[in-house]
């Protein structure tokens, strides 16, 4: 079974089990961009990891939130991509 990612809540009956944070970046390449899709990506694959420590089903109300930063790259600066997200951990309730 997959994890669900969701930005609102769901139908049907859940319990909470907790919240959780993730953050992931993206740094930019030789003769590539940063990308944030790649970003975003990891952060859902992070969430889901947490959430399947904590034996949940989905990830509900989640909220990402970006900002572009610059590291230090070998011959000059680098744009990095951050993503941080957080959520609602549920286990769906068996009827």
């Amino acid at each position: 079974m997959s994890i669900l990612i969701a930005t609102g809540d769901l139908k049907g009956s859940y319990e909470v089990v907790d919240t959780i944070f993730a953050v992931d970046s993206h740094k930019e390449g030789f003769l590539k961009s940063a990308d944030p899709n790649l970003a975003f990506e990891g952060v859902k694959d992070q969430l889901r990891k947490k959430c399947a420590q904590l034996r949940g089903d989905a990830v509900i109300n989640c909220q990402f939130e970006y900002r572009v930063a610059v590291s230090d790259g070998l011959m000059s600066k680098k744009q990095v991509m951050e993503i941080f997200a957080y959520g609602t951990v549920v286990r769906f309730q068996k009827n």
